[in-house]
């Protein structure tokens, strides 16, 4: 049999049983926004997958990603005080800038000026740790 009949037959018995063709296996499924803020994170700083996927944890968008990447060359901040502040950012936050901001004007130390800076949720969230 020719190569192009074993491929609509694969396509033909997947779509059958319900299963992906072939040419899906390889993305992620669409509405896997975590996925891809997993995915920003690692490419853009090489950090561990385990520091990615707490980051990314809940995400809407790649926006924590992008937040973590900019806090980590503009602001020089570590990946624990770069998590604590871009994790559960979301495209109506710029926890980034914020930080950035704060420093050139204010006396705060880093911890306080994480603090101001974080998402509103983060806080929210270390005040019921265990949900509703």
């Amino acid at each position: 049999m020719k190569r192009g009949h074993w491929r609509r037959c694969w396509g033909l018995a997947a779509g059958l049983l319900g299963l992906p063709a072939v040419g899906q296996l390889e993305a992620p499924p669409p509405g896997a926004p975590q996925y891809s803020c997993f995915q920003v994170a690692r490419e853009g700083s090489g950090v561990s997958e385990t520091i990615a996927a707490q980051l990314c944890q809940g995400a809407s968008s790649d926006t924590p990603a992008q937040c973590f990447l900019r806090a980590k060359e503009s602001a020089f901040l570590e990946d624990p005080e770069a998590l604590q502040l871009c994790q559960y950012a979301t495209p109506s936050d710029d926890p980034a800038s914020c930080f950035l901001k704060a420093r050139k004007s204010s006396f705060l130390d880093e911890t306080q000026l994480l603090q101001l800076c974080r998402p509103p949720i983060a806080e929210m969230l270390k005040l019921c740790p265990y949900g509703p």
